[in-house]
């Protein structure tokens, strides 16, 4: 199975710049490191030479990201369907599952397996969950729709609560966290946030106890805004990270072990191997008319005794 590739057209403007240099111009989302990493693995260029990053691009020459062999085995897991309306369905989404397609995972994404399942290849998402997230997500029966709810989501008019164990016994029975979340400036990964005073964006959590146990708290997580890890920024923030984060309430040097293929430190701890977080509910405009949905899903047994 071939990926499909992405090819970037060369200008007259870009001629001499850096083979990394152009390709970070044209994905400002991808670290400098990952996409040297994939000029090294993936990168071909027309004028037939090898690509390296300090490689001058050359103007009308093309840049193609792919043709590479993904060695994938289809997996048969059956993606649980909660509830479903005229254009639109809510899935639970079971842990470790990709929403999109992502790195090596094609097929195997959460909406290429479930476009199978449905045997509708028009099925869209509408927003998204971290890999190792579960619980409720809303998929479009089709791009009108898809665009009508996903811009619910980007105005704040979906309600979600979500359950997570979190660090710690964490004082007193509900409260809110206030930070404005930002790009870590001291950190070496890419995509790890921060929060704090003064940041680029604000952002509000509200969360209520749900459970005590020695050592760890089960909260219900109502977040006010949609930011990018928003929770799991913010409850590291307020020193009770959510248990299993391969990323927040740890040092950099864990996540990129685990990103290198190298290990995951998670493995060797004693405690939970995937973030233990669930999206537990949403309450979202119904696409079709004047009324909202009410959707539930119920916590994962991993989560349920933890």
């Amino acid at each position: 199975m071939s990926e499909p590739a992405t090819v970037y057209l060369v200008g007259r403007r870009d001629g001499g710049k850096r083979l990394d240099q152009f390709l970070h111009q044209k994905i400002p989302g991808l670290s400098r490191t990952r996409i040297q990493r994939a000029i090294r693995e993936r990168v071909t260029l027309s004028w037939d030479v090898a690509a390296r990053p300090s490689t001058s691009v050359r103007p009308g020459g093309e840049v193609r990201i792919g043709y590479r062999e993904l060695n994938e085995t289809l997996l048969e897991i059956e993606i649980p369907v909660i509830a479903r309306g005229a254009g639109w369905l809510c899935v639970d989404k079971p842990p470790k599952v990709p929403v999109h397609p992502v790195n090596k995972v094609l097929e195997n994404s959460l909406i290429r397996m479930l476009r199978r399942q449905e045997g509708d290849p028009a099925l869209r998402l509408t927003h998204r969950l971290d890999a190792e997230t579960t619980g409720a997500l809303i998929v479009a029966a089709d791009a009108d729709r898809a665009r009508h709810l996903s811009r619910s989501f980007f105005h704040d008019r979906v309600h979600k609560e979500y359950l997570a164990w979190v660090a710690g016994e964490i004082q007193g029975d509900r409260g809110q966290v206030d930070l404005s979340i930002g790009k870590h400036p001291q950190s070496k990964v890419y995509v790890r946030l921060l929060a704090a005073e003064g940041l680029d964006k604000p952002a509000s959590t509200r969360w209520i106890v749900e459970r005590r146990v020695p050592g760890r708290t089960l909260l219900r997580l109502f977040p006010r805004t949609g930011r990018r890890h928003q929770l799991r920024v913010h409850l590291e923030a307020i020193g009770h990270p959510i248990l299993g984060d391969p990323l927040y309430g740890r040092p950099d040097a864990d996540y990129l072990a685990r990103v290198r293929g190298e290990t995951d430190p998670r493995l060797n701890e004693d405690g939970p191997e995937r973030l233990l977080l669930h999206c537990a509910r949403m309450i979202f405009p119904d696409p079709n008319a004047a009324g909202r949905i009410d959707v539930l899903a119920v916590l994962p047994r991993d989560m349920q005794n933890s």
